[in-house]
């Protein structure tokens, strides 16, 4: 009888088979293994992300406003960091959900809601007074995100057969559950999108690896939110993070000698901070500046 860690691996190369139906796998797996980090990120994948979610869910569309009389028209601003900013959609939806809205479409694009809030700052910014605002996301891209996770999922389960855990049926054994604890197990998804971290075995957020981190890029970052920190709070930022983490960062430019871990780690706390002010053009911006920075 094929073992649950083959199951996953003939699942993951089968495309008929749903990436959520191979997720339940994974957690029944992970379980079973006692890999806490794999649950975790299993659970956030099958119900959606409340924190930020992984590089491979960041998206790149073209943000556009419903006018009445002439349908979808593009949203250009003068400010090329502005249209980066706008065209960067962040995707927290569950892995089913965005199978549904894929079977669902008939278009080659699917569109993502702009927050009330930033429709409001942007109306106010163009003089304009428009309802509806949506980044349009090409079709391919959904997929893309999904076969990112199902490809994952089988790096994962070749990784744990390799260490010599493939168990029998459902089941694996006390060697098994053991070594599942004890080898590299670790699972990295920063080889995709921007976003590092870890799903494996006694893994932390701060085993982070990206490309370097310049001085300037963190002092420019620090000095644009000082100002807003106030506003940034009211829109639903995490205001103890926040102070936490920028303060932490300012410091860290001051020393003579940059551990780059260290500046991963406060810079995914401030955008985990920032995560919570969604309506905010200011934190979306800072969202996106990290993001940059974390993938080099």
């Amino acid at each position: 009888m094929a073992g649950l860690i083959e199951e996953i691996q003939r699942d993951a190369f089968d495309q008929k088979i749903p990436v959520s139906a191979l997720l339940r796998k994974v957690k029944a797996a992970a379980s079973k293994l006692n890999l806490p980090p794999a649950e975790k990120w299993v659970e956030q994948e099958l119900h959606g992300y409340k924190e930020a979610p992984p590089g491979y869910r960041e998206l790149q569309g073209k943000p556009k406003a419903l006018n009445p009389y002439r349908g979808w028209i593009p949203i250009i601003f003068a400010d090329e960091r502005m249209n980066e900013m706008l065209a960067s959609c962040t995707v927290r939806q569950s892995v089913a959900s965005l199978e549904a809205l894929i079977e669902q479409n008939e278009g080659s694009y699917v569109q993502f809601p702009i927050p009330t809030g930033m429709i409001l700052e942007l109306n106010k910014a163009m003089d304009i007074n428009f309802g509806t605002m949506s980044v349009h996301i090409s079709t391919s891209q959904i997929h893309g995100l999904l076969d990112a996770v199902r490809n994952l999922v089988l790096e994962w389960a070749l990784k744990l057969e390799r260490a010599g855990i493939s168990g029998e049926g459902m089941s694996f054994n006390s060697d098994e559950k053991r070594l599942a604890n004890t080898a590299s197990t670790t699972f990295n998804i920063g080889t995709i999108g921007s976003m590092v971290g870890n799903l494996g075995s006694q893994n932390s957020s701060g085993a982070i690896s990206a490309s370097h981190i310049s001085v300037k890029d963190l002092k420019d970052l620090v000095e644009q939110l000082k100002p807003h920190v106030a506003a940034l709070k009211a829109a639903g930022a995490d205001a103890k993070l926040l102070d936490t983490s920028l303060a932490d960062i300012a410091k860290q430019t001051k020393s003579a000698n940059l551990d780059q871990t260290v500046l991963r780690g406060l810079l995914t706390d401030l955008r985990n901070a920032l995560s919570g002010a969604t309506g905010s053009l200011i934190a979306s911006g800072a969202v996106t500046m990290i993001a940059k920075m974390l993938g080099g």
